[in-house]
């Protein structure tokens, strides 16, 4: 223990009371009047202690009053017997900060070698250098603050609220690391008195005068100068070292603010960090998280974030597969190694000990980090010092996992965000058997800095694919929707006729002139002669020109309201007037529905078999692409029977879809039918992506052939015949070689035993198309 008296205020602004007017004495009357209760409520053997104690201070009768400064030093042994009072027995006086100081003042007397060798130098002659001061400012607002928190808890019974637990930092002269401590302040032994009449105080008309949280010290400095009071006792004191959770704190505010995948991260302040956790400036760390790109591990390569393994494998000019390779049996067999001391014994068994002993590291020891039970990364500490390197900086590093795992993974969710916005921003929301190729492009367009520099991106293609193509449509579908839009104008024009005349009724001078019809076509008895031109002109009449009129109308004429509020409740969207329009959306979003369901199931499908492109098209139907090769797959065998199982698993998924349409028809509002449609094309093909219309196309004059055709067969005819191509119940197989007839005469004879098709098959020709001729067609019926 030491007797210094330390005072901070002369130290910060040359002043003992640093402008504070209260009247503060160092006394242990307190002390001893807590003393005198606890022994008439103790029960144990404590009593016997505070006895002595008691017995100790009655010997200087004197202590009833405040102690001079200049008799502070004369009472270092009753001091000693305080802290003896207050400590566990069984804790160690080296490893207590602990001291007694005046009250609301930071003027120390007392306390233990461990406190004083944080606040002095070596030589006990001055405070540490390293000490950070607080301003004069800053130090009487503390003791304002601690002054009239005392003041509200006795007179009033409740306080400012303020956290009094103030963080400290000081530099370590061993490791000359940052070490936190919390600032800890016991009051019990402070009586506090005033020496005028008191001012009626509550919370609430308190919280009225503060405008705000930084105007409350002055207002209470109004209300209740500090020169009322006077102060007098002792203040306890400890300093806890707070390093560890401090640095964790470090670490996860690092986390909290980061930017972004590769810029952003405080590595050196994380570094720093774990060093102060460890208590040692002599470790060094290996932060490694596990990026994934195509399911391949690809270790995190930016500043602060490296393998002190994989830099010394490339100092020493071992090639990427090797030390890759050390990366991924990691990840395959993860687990704990500590070397303590390297020696050459080891090398055998673990040959990467042998790159980082070659650069002066005696010790070394990895762990696998995990988040949500999945790894993540790894860590690394190392240290030329092999002293460093103990049993204690191992069990203190392991405290900072969790956070490290939240760090890894907030990179790896970061590096997935930025190849997934370039392949977005590049390309367009992709399909898992393809989403390989952009995330490489991706990832290469991020490396080279194209990014960055909004570059153009690389191409991206697949060559030698097979394509497959496939349409459901709904049959005469511009035939029914123009019907049903004239069916629901005529209604439409029926309840204005009403209207009208109801109008006429109640403003005679009201004509039909004064309509503004010039854009409709009044006569509707004559809808089905009229165009569809003239039909979305009379609808937009209706809907658009004449509500406008109507308002002005009930406006001028108040005794029209009732009629034409009545109209416009008879001819809202969604009422009668919109009856047959919505029965044949419905009706085409029930078979849509089911169709897109059974597709899905489909490419789930052939995804099992082996991954392919399938992309589906919105029309009055569904048209769908499918290309197959081994480009999209490169890493799958590409069997030969794969064409022909495509093929047959095709024509039953599509003979399945129109199975089920026709048994969706008698629920429909509308009684709508489908068409089917397959277009054969035998030769191979290469596909891109084309980046402004977000989509896959063919690559290269010869195959815009295969484009070309599917666009003009769909609404093709029998050669020589007015008969359309595709009919309801039946699909059309529409090809150019007869080997491809043949090829598909096998498929149609296993379903037609499989009870999916009929017998009945048809040959046909197909008539001459711009720009194509020689198509040829099967007609199968599928049996529903």
């Amino acid at each position: 223990m030491q007797a210094i008296t330390i005072d901070f205020n002369k130290f910060v602004c040359g002043d003992e009371l640093n402008g504070m007017k209260a009247d503060i004495r160092l006394s242990l009357k307190p002390f001893i009047n807590f003393l005198t209760e606890k022994i008439k409520v103790e029960k144990t053997a404590k009593i016997n202690f505070y006895t002595y104690l008691l017995e100790q201070f009655s010997a200087f009768p004197e202590l009833m009053d405040p102690i001079p400064a200049a008799n502070v030093a004369k009472y270092n042994h009753l001091y000693e017997l305080i802290y003896t009072a207050l400590s566990p027995i069984i804790n160690d006086e080296k490893e207590q900060l602990w001291a007694l100081s005046k009250p609301v003042c930071p003027c120390f007397h007392y306390g233990t070698n461990a406190f004083y060798k944080v606040l002095l130098d070596d030589k006990k002659e001055g405070l540490n250098t390293d000490l950070a001061l607080p301003s004069q400012k800053e130090m009487q607002k503390t003791m304002l603050t601690t002054l009239y928190n005392l003041v509200l808890q006795k007179f009033y019974n409740f306080s400012l609220g303020t956290d009094q637990h103030v963080i400290k930092s000081i530099v370590d002269h061993d490791t000359q690391l940052l070490k936190y401590y919390k600032l800890n302040i016991d009051s019990r032994f402070v009586e506090i008195t005033s020496t005028k009449a008191l001012p009626e105080l509550t919370l609430q008309n308190v919280k009225e005068y503060m405008q705000d949280e930084t105007n409350s010290l002055d207002t209470l400095m109004t209300l209740l100068p500090s020169e009322m009071f006077r102060v007098e006792g002792i203040s306890i004191v400890s300093l806890v070292d707070i390093t560890a959770e401090y640095a964790l704190e470090s670490i996860k505010n690092a986390i909290i603010s980061h930017n972004q995948c590769q810029i952003g991260w405080s590595t050196a302040s994380i570094s720093t960090a774990l060093k102060s956790l460890v208590g040692s400036d002599q470790i060094s760390f290996g932060l490694l998280p596990y990026l994934k790109l195509n399911d391949k591990v690809l270790p995190y390569f930016h500043e602060g974030f490296q393998s002190v393994i994989i830099q010394q494998a490339k100092l020493s000019g071992v090639n990427e597969a090797e030390y890759s390779k050390l990366v991924a049996d990691f990840v395959a067999n993860p687990r704990r190694l500590i070397f303590p001391e390297i020696n050459i014994e080891e090398y055998s068994t673990f040959p990467m000990l042998k790159l980082v002993a070659a650069a002066g590291i005696k010790s070394y020891a990895i762990f696998p980090l995990y988040y949500n039970a999945k790894l993540i990364g790894c860590l690394e500490l190392y240290t030329k010092d092999s002293s460093a390197f103990n049993g204690n900086t191992l069990s203190r590093i392991e405290s900072a996992f969790p956070l490290l795992a939240q760090l890894y993974q907030n990179i790896i969710v970061d590096f997935n965000n930025e190849i997934t916005t370039i392949v977005t921003d590049k390309f367009t929301a992709l399909q898992s058997s393809v989403a390989w190729r952009f995330n490489e492009v991706a990832y290469n367009y991020m490396q080279s800095g194209g990014w960055e520099k909004d570059l153009p991106v690389e191409p991206v293609y697949f060559e030698d694919v097979h394509p497959f193509y496939g349409a459901i449509d709904i049959r005469n579908s511009s035939i029914e929707r123009n019907l049903m839009i004239r069916k629901d104008l005529f209604a439409h024009f029926e309840i204005l006729e009403t209207a009208l005349g109801n109008l006429k009724a109640v403003i005679p001078e009201i004509v039909e002139d004064d309509f503004p019809r010039q854009q409709s076509s009044w006569d509707h008895k004559g809808f089905d002669e009229i165009s569809d031109r003239e039909i979305m002109k009379t609808d937009d009449y209706l809907q658009h020109q004449l509500p406008p009129y109507l308002n002005v109308l009930k406006e001028v004429y108040p005794e029209a309201e009732g009629i034409i509020n009545e109209y416009f409740e008879l001819t809202h969207q969604g009422g009668k007037i919109f009856e047959n329009r919505d029965n044949y959306e419905r009706s085409m979003q029930t078979i849509n529905q089911a169709v897109n369901k059974h597709l899905d199931q489909f490419n789930a499908e052939l995804q099992q078999e082996h991954p392919c492109y399938f992309e589906k098209f919105r029309t009055d139907g569904v048209e769908f692409d499918i290309y197959l090769g081994h480009s999209i797959a490169p890493d799958r065998e590409f069997k030969t029977d794969l064409v022909a199982d495509f093929r047959l698993r095709q024509l039953k998924a599509i003979a399945q879809i129109t199975k089920l349409t026709h048994e969706l028809k008698p629920s429909l509002p509308i009684p709508l039918e489908t068409t089917q449609l397959i277009f054969v094309y035998e030769k191979i093909i290469d596909i891109s992506f084309r980046i402004d219309e977000q989509r896959f196309d063919v690559e290269g004059s010869y195959n815009i052939r295969y484009q070309m055709v599917k666009k003009r067969i769909d609404k093709a005819h029998i050669k020589e015949s007015s008969e359309r191509l595709t009919q309801p119940g039946k699909i059309a197989i529409v090809y150019f070689n007869g080997s491809e007839a043949d090829e598909y005469m096998i498929y149609i004879h296993k379903l037609q035993k499989q009870g999916l098709l009929n017998n009945q098959v048809e040959y046909l020709e197909v008539e001459e198309l711009q720009g194509v001729e020689g198509l040829k067609a099967l007609r199968v019926t599928v049996a529903v």
